[in-house]
């Protein structure tokens, strides 16, 4: 059985990527804020009781610079993996309104990330994240403990909560 320890991201600054507001995806390439750094470092006094055998990050930028403070910190390798990025708004990674993509959020939360049945929505279904996190995750079972640098809502769909996860916030998975 592996132990996974998933920590979500730290406080993001997403003032670094403002001019980057109008490109899809923009957003994900800010990194931690001088607070978020120090959430992760927090959460490595907690980590640190374990034997971490590796840490695998969400293609993110404050995904990976989490993962790298934690690498330093718990002196494990670290690994990148694509499919463990956050929940996605619009599949069609087309939309820049804000708007918009907020009007996304809202029918998400409204409809529990569930799509109406024989419908499809612009957003990602949480069984469709619970599913490709899942995925990825197996590659990691050869493992026995194991931290996961990565996002709430994924965190949220593989552990079926709802409630919400602090920045730097560890929750255990077992698989």
């Amino acid at each position: 059985m592996t132990k996974f320890l998933f920590v979500r991201h730290g406080e993001p600054d997403y003032s670094s990527v403002a001019e980057w507001a109008h490109i899809p995806m923009g957003k994900n390439f800010a990194g931690l804020s001088e607070n978020g750094k120090q959430q992760i470092r927090n959460s490595c006094e907690l980590l640190a009781k374990y034997d971490v055998d590796i840490i695998v990050s969400s293609p993110f930028t404050r995904t990976m610079q989490g993962a790298a403070i934690m690498s330093k910190q718990l002196n494990a390798g670290v690994e990148v993996e694509r499919d463990l990025y956050e929940w996605q708004a619009d599949l069609t990674y087309s939309i820049t309104d804000d708007k918009k993509l907020l009007m996304l959020c809202q029918e998400h939360d409204h409809m529990n990330g569930v799509y109406p049945s024989g419908e499809t929505k612009m957003w990602e279904s949480t069984e469709m994240v619970r599913d490709r996190v899942l995925a990825c995750l197996k590659k990691y079972c050869k493992f026995k403990c194991v931290v996961i640098s990565g996002h709430a809502m994924m965190m949220q769909a593989v552990l079926g909560i709802t409630t919400p996860i602090d920045h730097g916030q560890i929750l255990t998975f077992e698989m």
